[in-house]
């Protein structure tokens, strides 16, 4: 009987940690994602590390960023945290 309550006790805590951990932060990276393949030339947009720019260019795995007047920037991609509001 102790060994069945120890059992249940894990799966709680499982469950617990995937409703309020795991599932939120997957949702976060799919939205982040569908976000970052659907960027286009002219998107005001900010990056992990702070910078607002505007894209200028898009390759398949890097975005070219005008962060100033003939200033620009490549990145990658995966760099771009969201849309500039």
């Amino acid at each position: 009987m102790q060994n069945l309550y120890s059992i249940l006790m894990f799966v709680v805590i499982f469950a617990f940690m995937y409703f309020l951990i795991i599932r939120p932060q997957n949702k976060r990276n799919r939205e982040l994602k569908l976000l970052q393949d659907s960027l286009k030339p002219g998107d005001n947009v900010v990056t992990f590390a702070g910078i607002y720019g505007e894209i200028v260019e898009i390759g398949t795995a890097t975005v070219v960023l005008r962060i100033a007047p003939k200033t620009e920037i490549k990145l990658e991609r995966v760099a771009i945290k969201g849309l500039a509001a």
